[in-house]
């Protein structure tokens, strides 16, 4: 509207700054726990091919300690690497829930300056309206003082 000006536009500016970092931030933890997920399926799958791998070695004619010692050593390793990954996405959940709460912060306050801006608006209004009725009297009252 013409003539207004939010006295505080600069704090909502920054809030809605704040607001659209809070979800990039959000977002980009959001995409690293997606990417922690897949790696996990990726290491569930190596362990059940290495699994099957060894069946096949083990069920073959000819045992070949070497390679049962080496495929037995590759699971343990997977093994570890998925319990490694099941704490990183437990503590990748944890830094979601953190940056959610951020992000749900930054836009109440967000949300209460817009309020504020909203009110102040409104107020800018009525007062607009009120000069309007107050030259429409005026002018009522000059015409009707006015000798025809």
């Amino acid at each position: 509207m013409k003539g207004f000006k939010f006295k505080l536009q600069s704090v909502l500016d920054a809030r809605e700054k704040k607001f659209k970092d809070r979800q990039l931030e959000f977002a980009a933890v959001k995409n690293r726990l997606f990417n922690e997920k897949k790696s996990l399926d990726f290491l569930y799958n190596e362990l059940e091919q290495t699994q099957a791998g060894l069946e096949i070695i083990i069920n073959s004619s000819v045992m070949d300690y070497t390679f049962i010692f080496c495929h037995h050593n590759y699971l343990s390793k997977l093994d570890g690497d998925i319990k490694n990954q099941h704490k990183l996405i437990e503590q990748t959940e944890k830094e979601l829930g953190e940056k959610n709460g951020l992000m749900l912060e930054a836009l109440k306050e967000k949300t209460m300056m817009e309020k504020l801006r909203e009110k102040a608006l409104e107020e800018f209004k009525k007062l607009i309206e009120k000069e309007d009725m107050i030259n429409i009297d005026e002018i009522a009252v000059n015409r009707y003082k006015r000798p025809a």
